[in-house]
């Protein structure tokens, strides 16, 4: 029996996840619970007779089945092609590997009604494309932010007005230069290892997605066909592959329960489990 509650649940840490939950912010506002997840993690409680909405993310479909079972309504919005076929399993979904996480969102609550020109640039990052000016300023500037929604709505706000919009973009691209640096030097450290057949580079980041991606782009180019890339976090690391897409990294993330897209995938490893990977070079 469906109830009044409407839970939110979204992609954690990542851009595009807020940039849904955002969209369905706008919808819903204050009264919706909103709720970040991850991977290999249980669902949140209190989702029994919920309207649940599942954005830029999806469980396995053992716990999707339980889902379905327990809210009154389940929703999912996704573009992860690895679990294309436990998300078109749901009576309710929308699929689309062509759109990010967020603009599946924002089509899904506001229909008709223009995208943000921020969720267009999430989508941009998210899918690898790198088609719209200023894209890689924009989205790594939001990796550095904390994810709350009137900080958000503030950001949507400046970008969009054409009074603010230049000054905003002069700052975004000067912070981008000190990022180059960043992740230059998280380049220059890498090291090669073996993992999962082939010999890759391997690096250490910051956590956020934006300097991740940065770095094992700049790896898999340098060595192809992918990269490793891995930020420490308390209950142990999370592993981001970036591949040239002559290798489908989704498949190799979803060995070690992970999940993602055929160029850019992750998994977690918990403290003291066994590292997947061999150092070749002991060198810094």
């Amino acid at each position: 029996m469906t109830d009044s509650r409407t839970v939110v649940l979204y992609h954690a840490n990542c851009p595009d996840g807020f940039g849904g939950a955002y969209a369905a912010w706008k919808k819903f506002g204050e009264s919706a619970v909103y709720a970040p997840v991850k991977h290999g993690k249980e669902p949140p409680e209190g989702l029994d007779g919920a309207q649940v909405y599942l954005i830029d993310f999806c469980y396995s479909q053992e716990i999707m089945d339980d889902l379905l079972a327990r809210a009154g309504q389940l929703v999912v919005l996704d573009h992860h092609l690895g679990v294309k076929d436990v998300v078109e399993a749901m009576p309710e979904h929308v699929f689309d590997a062509n759109r990010s996480g967020a603009t599946i969102a924002w089509d899904y609550f506001h229909s008709g009604t223009a995208t943000p020109t921020v969720l267009k640039h999430l989508e941009d990052d998210d899918l690898f494309r790198f088609a719209l000016p200023d894209t890689r300023p924009i989205v790594r500037y939001i990796g550095t932010r904390a994810f709350t929604f009137a900080e958000f709505a503030a950001f949507v706000r400046e970008l969009e007005d054409t009074g603010t919009s230049a000054q905003l973009l002069v700052r975004l691209r000067n912070y981008s230069d000190y990022f180059d640096m960043l992740v230059a030097q998280a380049v220059e450290r890498a090291k090669l290892v073996r993992f999962e057949g082939y010999e890759c580079y391997f690096a250490n980041t910051h956590p956020s997605i934006t300097m991740r991606s940065a770095v094992a782009e700049k790896l898999y180019r340098k060595n192809p066909p992918l990269a490793l890339v891995v930020s420490a976090h308390p209950e142990g690391l999370g592993v981001s592959l970036r591949s040239d897409h002559t290798v489908n990294v989704a498949k190799i993330a979803e060995k070690f329960g992970g999940n993602g897209h055929p160029g850019s995938a992750g998994f977690a490893i918990t403290w003291g489990d066994p590292l997947p990977w061999e150092i070749i070079d002991e060198t810094l």
